[in-house]
C-alpha cells in the first residue's frame, strides 16, 4: 500500500485532470461518494440488463461516469468531500502481475487536501509483495507523468 497527499496548487491540477482530462478515463469505478448539499453515493457496478451488447464487464469506466460527476460538483462551492475508488480491469491487473486480480487507486478529497492510497487484490493468497510493489511503482510514475507532487507524511 502506497499513500500520499496532494496539496496546494497541485490539487487544482489534479482535480482538473481527474474531472476534465483523459488520464483516468480507462479506470473502472468501483464506488464514489460526493457530499455537497446532500451526499451522492454511486455504485460503479453496471446494470447488465441495461445493455444488450456489453455483458462482458461489471463496472463502468471513469470516462462514462465523469460527466455526471462534473454536473454534481460544478458551481461556486467546492464539494465538502469526495471519495472515489478506481481500479484497473482484471485483464490489466494481470498484466501488472500474474497474481493480480485488482489494482486500486482510492482518492479522498477533504479539508483542502487530497489523499491517495493504492491497494491490490490477489487471485491466490500469498505473502509475496511483488504485486503491491509493481502497482505502487506504476502509480508513482503515473502521477509523476501528470506533474503531481506526491507528499508523504
Amino acid at each position: 500500500m502506497y499513500s500520499f497527499y496532494i496539496d496546494g496548487n497541485d490539487i487544482k491540477t489534479f482535480m482538473n485532470e481527474l474531472i476534465r482530462g483523459e488520464s483516468f478515463d480507462r479506470f473502472q469505478v468501483r464506488g464514489c461518494e460526493i457530499t455537497t448539499f446532500v451526499t451522492y453515493s454511486i455504485d460503479g457496478r453496471i446494470n447488465r440488463d441495461w445493455y444488450e451488447d456489453d455483458k462482458d464487464r461489471y463496472f463502468c469506466t471513469w470516462k462514462e461516469l465523469k460527466p455526471y460527476i462534473h454536473n454534481i460538483i460544478k458551481g461556486s462551492k467546492k464539494p465538502k468531500s469526495m471519495k472515489i475508488v478506481l481500479a484497473l480491469s482484471e485483464k490489466a491487473a494481470a498484466k501488472i502481475h500474474p497474481n493480480g486480480k485488482a489494482c486500486f487507486i482510492n482518492i479522498v478529497f477533504e479539508e483542502e487536501k487530497v489523499a491517495v492510497v493504492t491497494g491490490t487484490a490477489q487471485i491466490e493468497f500469498t505473502l509475496n509483495k511483488e504485486l503491491d510493489e509493481a502497482w505502487e511503482e506504476r502509480v508513482k510514475g503515473f502521477f509523476e507523468k501528470l506533474g503531481i507532487t506526491q507528499n508523504s507524511d
